[in-house]
């Protein structure tokens, strides 16, 4: 019986050191299974200064996290437009539906959320389809929207989005 247990373990190991071997030459770079073996590759922050930049986006990226922030970039964009004099519209600008997809914190999602949501729609329908002579304020009642929202809301991102305020 013990004889079985150490005939099995043996085999046990022997498997595992066996699958766990790759080729040392360059000429054999794939593996009988026809994919490449690549060489493990170091660590990011395997320095003292790569550990020393800061963490732009500290949190997993969900995709309303990422979401909102092409909205700020797109945002960002629009306000270029309109301080030049040239007009958004919804071909350059559509609206991206945020509040359909998965958020980093599940708890926001609620009837409030949803009804902010509704209302930035609102407010984003009304800039990119009122005239020249409207936008500015158009646009300044769709970052109110913004800002309202993430008051409640992930406040993390309240600096970045003030900044979006026309002059």
């Amino acid at each position: 019986m013990i004889k079985k247990q150490h005939l099995a373990l043996f085999a046990l190991m022997a498997f595992a050191v066996a699958s766990n071997t790759t080729p040392n030459n360059a000429e054999d770079k794939k593996t009988q299974t026809g994919i490449e073996v690549v060489a493990p590759q170091a660590n990011h922050l395997d320095t003292a200064e790569d550990c020393a930049k800061p963490t732009k986006y500290p949190n997993q990226d969900k995709p309303m996290a990422l979401m909102m922030r092409q909205m700020a970039d797109n945002a960002q964009k629009m306000k270029d437009k309109i301080e030049s004099g040239s007009i958004v519209n919804a071909a350059d600008f559509p609206f991206i539906r945020f509040h359909l997809v998965e958020p980093t914190d599940p708890d926001i999602l609620q009837p409030q959320f949803f009804e902010n949501a509704r209302m930035f729609q609102e407010a984003h329908k009304a800039l990119v389809t009122s005239g020249k002579e409207k936008q500015r304020e158009m646009y300044t009642a769709y970052i109110a929207q913004c800002i309202n929202c993430h008051q409640t809301y992930c406040s993390g991102p309240l600096k970045r989005i003030r900044k979006l305020v026309l002059n």
